[in-house]
């Protein structure tokens, strides 16, 4: 039997409690649960009253024994939920789990889970390698809280709010589970999916045409499913892709990072003018106040953009803020590619494909095999003077018919040096052997590293 008690409370440190209440009428002795919302239901109370029942977003939730009685207590804002139970039982402790899953722990982290290293930081967080008692690896986000009375507090919040409600509402294998959440004084600690595999840029040099292929599809197929939840990404960008595992092959991934996602059906959003400089579709950075809200056709633009330096290596833009793509024919890939980025990345939202209109394009029927191009390495593609190779190392060396090549231009050069005087002839076989060296250096580089310049890498490092 779980008995109930609620009393009225004052909690000035809690951080995310918001917009919910305390109900009466409660019947029977069991808990039901219907879609985000957990009904506790009792017997009557000596006093013949009935208790009530909380909407768990963003409630508080902490465990405790006391004499042989475990003390569940949830609460929001000025209200309190008190259960006592003296029977352990499975159905207890699976019940237990349910509310780690949807409420916000009031408890130190640290004493579930060891924090090992770090592995990844951004303005205001920090996410570390961690582990529970059955060495179970996760990945823990530590956000810092903004003191009290400091302007971005209560935002802060609000997007926290946002941030932790839209990851237990997304259920799809390519998004973190966030699994517990925990608040003490000075931070929030979400316990989140582990992917291993390192950030999207770490395996493109592995990965053959139907590989990138697949990859893509996995991507758009994961945000078809956020946009089906009428959510909005709003921070689309490299860094924001993980691999699950460490297969230099393997193309599966997962999107990760939704601090600024929000669902465009709210009348209010927290954030406006928010994601990265390089990927924000155009209607995301220019929003002014009172405009009509955007849609989750921005997500489509900064797709269009991560998918072109999928395989053309470079951002579109990096020699200008935006506008009409151009690809580089030293790149073979098919004509339906080229025609799906065009139709992404329109400045116009309502002119871009939907991502179920993009899932739905000739790219993802194409054949690579058929076409003579799949399994080649990403050097194959480079329509030079040395494309007659299969594959060429990254160390730059050289293949027979490369070497072959390269004599027969220095032989024509040597031709045309017949007429001319000795200072002469070396200038021209100096400026031939350059020229060549210098473009199959070049070439070789394609899609390296992602190879920017390094200050407009930091620029795209930065949110807005």
């Amino acid at each position: 039997m779980i008995f109930i008690n609620c009393p009225k409370i004052n909690k000035q440190q809690s951080y995310l409690n918001k917009d919910s209440y305390l109900r009466e009428r409660l019947q029977d002795d069991i808990r039901s649960i219907i879609n985000t919302f957990f009904i506790f239901r009792c017997d009557l109370l000596k006093n013949g009253e009935i208790g009530g029942f909380l909407i768990l977003k963003n409630v508080y939730c902490s465990f405790r024994n006391k004499e042989n009685l475990l003390i569940i207590t949830l609460s929001h804002d000025q209200s309190q939920l008190q259960l006592f139970t003296s029977n352990r039982t499975e159905e207890v402790d699976n019940f237990m789990n349910e509310l780690k899953l949807n409420c916000i722990q009031e408890q130190t982290l640290t004493n579930f889970y060891k924090i090992n290293e770090k592995i990844g930081e951004g303005i205001t967080s920090e996410v570390f390698l961690g582990s529970n008692q059955d060495n179970q690896k996760f990945a823990i986000k530590k956000v810092a809280k903004a003191q009290l009375g400091h302007k971005m507090r209560d935002k802060q919040a609000k997007s926290l709010a946002e941030e932790i409600f839209i990851m237990r509402t997304l259920d799809f294998s390519n998004i973190p589970k966030l699994y517990e959440v925990f608040e003490n004084d000075d931070y929030i600690g979400l316990v989140m999916t582990l992917y291993e595999g390192g950030q999207l840029s770490e395996k493109l040099s592995n990965l053959n045409l139907s590989q990138k292929q697949q990859l893509v599809k996995n991507l758009l197929e994961t945000m078809n499913y956020v946009h089906s939840q009428s959510i909005m990404h709003r921070d689309l960008k490299p860094q924001n892709i993980m691999y699950k595992n460490k297969d230099p092959t393997s193309v599966d991934i997962a999107i990760i990072d939704f601090g600024f996602a929000t669902n465009q059906k709210y009348q209010e959003h927290v954030l406006y003018n928010c994601g990265t400089l390089g990927y924000a579709a155009p209607e995301v950075q220019e929003y002014k106040e009172k405009q009509k809200m955007y849609t989750t056709q921005c997500d489509v633009y900064s797709l269009g953009i991560i998918i072109y330096e999928i395989f053309f290596g470079v951002h579109p833009f990096r020699n200008s803020i935006s506008g009409s793509l151009t690809f580089n024919d030293k790149v073979k890939v098919p004509q339906s590619l080229k025609n799906l980025l065009i139709q992404m990345t329109r400045i116009q939202p309502k002119q871009r494909f939907t991502l179920k209109e993009c899932l739905d394009q000739d790219f993802f029927r194409e054949n690579f095999d058929s076409l003579g191009l799949d399994g080649l390495s990403k050097y194959s593609l480079v329509d030079s003077i040395y494309q007659k190779s299969l594959i060429i190392s990254r160390k730059n060396s050289i293949e027979h018919s490369i070497k072959q090549e390269k004599m027969s231009k220095l032989e024509s050069a040597k031709n045309k040096t017949i007429n001319s005087t000795a200072a002469e002839s070396k200038n021209i076989l100096i400026k031939s052997q350059n020229q060549y060296d210098q473009q199959f250096q070049d070439d070789l580089q394609f899609n390296e590293y992602h190879n920017y310049p390094n200050d407009f890498n930091n620029l795209l490092q930065k949110r807005i």
